[in-house]
């Protein structure tokens, strides 16, 4: 399990904790997304370091996510971009059966876990997975019909985890919103959003990797608040028009700073 307090080599005999952390509370992330999302994520830890402890990751993959993303082989590449929702929920279950002597999860009812993931391919009814035979749209509703049942949160970017990179920077324009996935427009591949971020100074390099400066706590702030603006019905956790509910999860996270921090 990757876990943003620690930068140590995976070890399978060594794990990176032999305790739990001394917190009544924690929050798990499964990230369908193995390099954007997981160094953004860092920086949140970093902005939010009275809380480090209290943010970890699960890994579908754990020797290649502990990898640094500059330094994964082509295999381990190649598994990570294989993570489907479904295998993220899938991989908590197991994550909680592995790990319970240390995290004792019956004794903390408050912890929370969440994957995060993006709409793209994955409400396609022609994409078919070839393992399971299944239809990417049905693995999708698979996945968030496991996350309702075990009361697990899921962010959803509708395009692009991007989109929600964007919301730190700029207000998301027409152009913008045209690329959300909807009953009418399929997912569209595109290289738009990471054009935007760079022309507004916040590149990602090699198409992946932000720029931990770019990402403050008043940036923050200000992505929550405009995807709070773009989220029309907030009883709608899949919505298919251009938003992001990653800022509840942010928002979630912010609520364990101490209160004159919030």
């Amino acid at each position: 399990m990757p876990l943003i307090t620690s930068r140590i080599p995976f070890n399978h005999e060594n794990p990176y904790r032999s305790v739990r952390p001394a917190t009544s509370k924690i929050i798990f992330l499964s990230f369908e997304g193995s390099v954007t999302e997981e160094e953004y994520f860092e920086r949140i830890s970093d902005l939010f370091s009275e809380i480090r402890s209290k943010i970890q990751f699960i890994s579908v993959a754990e020797d290649a996510v502990h990898t640094a993303p500059k330094c994964r082989t082509s295999e381990q590449a190649k598994i990570l971009s294989k993570v489907r929702p479904k295998q993220l929920v899938e991989r908590i279950e197991q994550f909680k059966l592995e790990k319970n002597d240390i995290y004792q999860f019956t004794q903390y009812p408050d912890d929370e876990f969440w994957i995060v993931t993006d709409v793209d391919k994955n409400w396609s009814n022609e994409m078919i997975n070839p393992y399971d035979g299944k239809t990417y749209y049905e693995e999708w509703n698979d996945a968030i019909a496991m996350c309702q049942a075990k009361n697990y949160g899921y962010a959803i970017s509708n395009p692009f985890f991007e989109i929600w990179l964007l919301l730190h920077h700029d207000t998301p324009t027409d152009t913008d919103k045209a690329f959300a996935v909807t009953d009418t427009h399929a997912y569209e591949k595109t290289d738009h959003f990471r054009t935007r971020l760079r022309d507004l100074f916040a590149p990602l390099e090699d198409k992946k990797h932000i720029n931990p400066s770019d990402y403050n706590i008043e940036k923050v702030k200000s992505a929550i608040s405009r995807a709070k603006e773009l989220h029309l019905n907030k009883a709608d956790l899949c919505p298919k028009y251009f938003t992001t509910t990653v800022y509840i999860l942010l928002n979630k996270i912010m609520e364990m700073l101490p209160q004159d921090e919030q």
